[in-house]
């Protein structure tokens, strides 16, 4: 029984438009060759040498374009055989089109257990929003546009009870759901402080 590998994206799994980014299989010692596969590809998308003397191999993108934005998953080979597929890495293309606006209500300085609404809004008609905290907690949420004017669309994420765990900044994205993984420019930062 082959170990599965793990994969991940440095410097993050939301690139913007023509910056760097990495993809990162890491599986066993006794590897000869690691595979890339992206959804969508009978092929596997990449094949990558081990890096000497590690468990692992990197797989490089100079510039993310839109064609990069997709589903990933890597295996490798080993002289006992393939190893079976590493969970799903959802690699994002960020920056494709214009900026949302973000804002908060009531206050973005609230007390711990209290109720705060963020509206993320757009004067174009994305099918959905993304809103996320940076940091160690990894946080999003994702809801549907809705039409608030006639050249408006919003969606207003309303989180309940807030915790130290919401302190921090958030951004939101908005995005087709067709093409799912390419989104706009980031909003500007929304610092939120919980006391």
């Amino acid at each position: 029984n082959l170990p599965k590998p793990i994969i991940w994206a440095e410097p993050r799994s939301a690139i913007v438009i023509h910056t760097p980014v990495t993809i990162w299989c890491q599986g066993s010692w006794e590897a000869v060759e690691y595979l890339l596969h992206k959804e969508g590809n009978k092929d596997p998308w990449d094949r990558q040498l081990p890096l000497e003397q590690k468990n692992k191999a990197k797989f490089r993108f100079e510039h993310m374009l839109k064609g990069f934005a997709g589903i990933y998953k890597c295996y490798y080979r080993s002289p006992a055989g393939l190893s079976e597929c590493s969970d799903i890495l959802v690699l994002t293309l960020t920056g494709a089109y214009v900026q949302p606006s973000l804002s908060v209500w009531p206050s973005s300085a609230v007390t711990s257990g209290e109720s705060i609404t963020i509206q993320c809004s757009s004067s174009l008609r994305f099918d959905r929003f993304t809103l996320i905290q940076d940091g160690k907690y990894n946080l999003s949420w994702t809801l549907d546009s809705q039409q608030h004017a006639k050249m408006s669309f919003q969606a207003r994420f309303v989180l309940g009870s807030v915790t130290a765990n919401h302190n921090g900044t958030f951004r939101c994205y908005d995005y087709f759901k067709n093409i799912p993984q390419i989104w706009s420019t980031s909003s500007n930062p929304l610092d939120i402080l919980v006391s």
